[in-house]
């Protein structure tokens, strides 16, 4: 019998565009060239990870001083109590304090924050969100799922390698976007709550799984996918998020920098074999593997989960991974001046 046959055996609706995120950041270009040099900062302030972005555009070159993932699990338990917890308010403000420091160093002139899936669900958000405006001195803008999405896809059909992909998958902390492309001028945007904290917390919150719990896992998430309309034939697809990251680094037991990954597929048999590693193993034996990134060893089972039934929802072989996720579609579409053509590292 076959690993996937082994493995066999286990077996949100679009809300409306963050209000008044135009009006706090209405830059757009308009298709001509800006010589203007633009200086900013993106941070998106995920249920996992706070990630941050400082560049400086001029015309079509976008140059990277920083960019980092920062593990704050600020989404921790927000899937079951539908409430942040204050240890994880705590450690996240602690971590914004530290960002705003290599903000101020860098001297943007324009700052970006927003919030996504774990502070949409939250309840008392504004325990986090009110002294957070003021380590930042300014308001994060919270981000509904549809306008989280529009800027994942802008991100994904600008700046992917060509042939541009008519899906594209972002899993976060929180929730699960998936963007069809196949009308480009209209995409079709989901945002699940399947993201990988979330799932671990409500569906795998004892690891390893027993194979019943296993099995509800994944009828639960594969019932929750039935959202996505099911193609009729293959098509390509690209992924973001940091569960690419582990994925890489687990086949080539070793760390490997997220910014060298642009295009490496992810292929549904590899996902696999990672799978059924994980399976009967505790988040201590996972976080003891060779190349496992020391922040993901309690959610790399769910995610890989997630992302392998959405392969198989969306008739995929494999998914190529894109280093230009959401902070990057908040780029384009509310700091730059001008198409990016050129992204320098």
């Amino acid at each position: 019998m076959s690993s996937i046959d082994v493995f066999n055996l286990f077996r949100g609706f679009p809300s409306r565009p963050a209000k008044g995120f135009a009006d706090l950041f209405p830059t757009r270009f308009n298709g001509r060239m800006s010589s203007v040099p633009i200086r900013g900062a993106v941070l998106d302030l995920g249920s996992n990870t706070f990630k941050l972005l400082l560049a400086e555009q001029a015309g079509g070159v976008l140059r990277i001083t920083h960019e980092k993932a920062y593990p704050v699990r600020l989404g921790e338990g927000v899937a079951v109590t539908g409430r942040l917890q204050s240890t994880a308010v705590r450690r996240a403000l602690k971590m914004l304090f530290f960002l705003q420091k290599i903000i101020s160093s860098f001297g943007p002139s324009k700052v970006v924050a927003v919030g996504t899936g774990a502070l949409r669900r939250a309840r008392n958000r504004k325990t986090f969100l009110q002294p957070a405006a003021k380590i930042l001195r300014q308001p994060v803008v919270m981000l509904s799922g549809l306008e989280e999405g529009r800027l994942i896809a802008l991100a994904a059909r600008s700046l992917s390698r060509p042939p541009r992909p008519r899906y594209h998958l972002d899993l976060g902390g929180g929730s699960l976007e998936v963007i069809d492309s196949q009308n480009p001028k209209k995409p079709k945007i989901q945002s699940l709550d399947l993201g990988c904290v979330a799932v671990r917390d409500t569906l795998l919150s004892r690891q390893p799984p027993s194979p019943d719990e296993w099995m509800r896992a994944r009828g639960k998430i594969e019932s929750a996918l039935r959202k996505l309309p099911r193609p009729n034939r293959s098509a390509q697809a690209t992924f973001t998020g940091g569960t690419g990251h582990a994925y890489a680094c687990l086949l080539r037991k070793k760390n490997v920098k997220a910014r060298r990954l642009e295009n490496l597929p992810i292929r549904r048999a590899e996902l696999i074999r990672l799978i059924l590693q994980l399976l009967p193993l505790s988040p201590k034996k996972i976080a003891r593997l060779p190349g496992m990134p020391e922040d993901r060893a309690t959610v790399a089972l769910p995610a890989f989960l997630v992302l392998d039934e959405a392969i198989q929802r969306l008739r995929l072989s494999k998914i190529r991974i894109s280093t230009h996720g959401l902070r990057y579609g908040i780029w384009l579409a509310y700091l730059a001046k001008a198409p990016v053509r050129t992204i320098v590292r």
